[in-house]
């Protein structure tokens, strides 16, 4: 498909700004690994990019990003008691699976090659919890874990199935429903020409998706938007909320109706997650190409770049920051997790998870 005179001109200018060369702020690139002030980094993972917190509560599934599938990551087991961490998937002893319960055709675990992106837990209908986890390694899909959660020692992982998005997507987050749905954000086409640089250039690139067992794939009316991140659920099941990243909004869209009822403006928002009081906690970037050029040279670097976390309610849609960070000990922040009076922050560069005090968050 071509683009239109317009479209070319922007996509170029898009580019142009992407490889401009220009200095940067001091802490853009982060080498060590110290405190600051109360600001706590836990150093040695791969780009813990989203959060879950796994019932009970003493511990959190990270996702490590692999550079949207260009290397393998895993997903790791957090204890916040003692603060340690281990690989929890894969492993050697991998339960398997009592059959799949995603797509029919996905019959076998990713393995290895697994490339973690946007997760989401889900109490079932059942009782039991399910993991969602954005894989580009191998195969782009969303996987279905169960987690098995024992009376005493470690939660474990279970592999179910996966369930398979359209051609030529590139998942970005996922939430699932009691009933077993499962809501999915397609950030941009691959394989179009300038596919990921026209939504940088702020066309519409993305959109959400569902897809339930009986009935497969469905693309949901209204829900178009420029690089297309994030996305959370209410409580209820009613409705999700879309991080559209470059039309710097968020969409609230009723999910029984279909249609989109109302917007907030947001700047560059990456993943979301409830806060303790109701409201949702959103992932802001300064997206400052200079920054972000020099930053993701190396993604194994951690990143300085600024970031807001910003709360929104979800009824009257009024927003306001309630925590800023730039430099050292993490930038480039992705997710803001609140639990038993710490805040846990993860980042789609670098090698750290960031912790701060739930104070700091007013």
């Amino acid at each position: 498909m071509k683009l239109n005179n317009p479209a070319r001109c922007l996509a170029t200018a898009a580019v142009a700004l992407w490889l401009t060369g220009c200095s940067v702020p001091e802490g853009t690139v982060i080498t060590d690994c110290l405190d600051k002030g109360t600001l706590r980094p836990i150093c040695g993972m791969q780009s813990p990019e989203d959060i879950a917190i796994v019932p009970g509560g003493d511990f959190l599934l990270l996702s490590e990003l692999g550079d949207m599938g260009a290397f393998p990551g895993r997903i790791l087991l957090f204890n916040v008691n003692d603060e340690s961490w281990l690989p929890i998937y894969p492993v050697a002893d991998a339960i398997s699976p009592t059959g799949p319960q995603g797509d029919p055709g996905c019959t076998e675990p990713p393995g290895e090659a697994i490339s973690p992106h946007g997760t989401h837990l889900v109490k079932l209908a059942d009782g039991s919890w399910r993991y969602l986890v954005v894989n580009h390694g191998g195969r782009e899909a969303v996987e279905l874990f169960t987690v098995q959660l024992p009376d005493q020692g470690e939660p474990a992982l279970q592999w179910e199935g996966c369930v398979y998005p359209a051609d030529n997507t590139l998942i970005n987050d996922v939430v699932g429903t009691a009933d077993g749905d499962v809501i999915f954000t397609r950030m941009f086409r691959p394989l179009d020409f300038l596919g990921e640089l026209r939504g940088i250039a702020g066309f519409k690139t993305g959109d959400v998706w569902r897809w339930n067992r009986n009935d497969g794939l469905k693309q949901l009316p209204g829900t178009g938007g420029a690089l297309t991140n994030g996305i959370e659920i209410s409580a209820d099941e009613r409705y999700i909320f879309i991080n559209q990243y470059m039309d710097k909004a968020i969409h609230k869209y009723d999910l029984v109706e279909e249609r989109l009822v109302a917007t907030a403006d947001v700047p560059h928002v990456d993943n979301s997650a409830w806060g303790p009081d109701g409201r949702l906690w959103l992932t802001s970037h300064k997206m400052e190409m200079p920054v972000y050029r020099a930053c993701t040279k190396d993604h194994s670097v951690t990143c300085g770049m600024a970031f807001d976390i910003v709360a929104l309610d979800p009824d009257t849609m009024d927003s306001r920051v309630i925590f800023s960070h730039q430099g050292p000990p993490m930038g480039a922040a992705t997710v803001a997790t609140a639990h038993r009076g710490k805040v846990y922050m993860g980042s789609f560069l670098g090698d750290r998870l960031l912790i701060a005090p739930l104070g700091l968050f007013r």
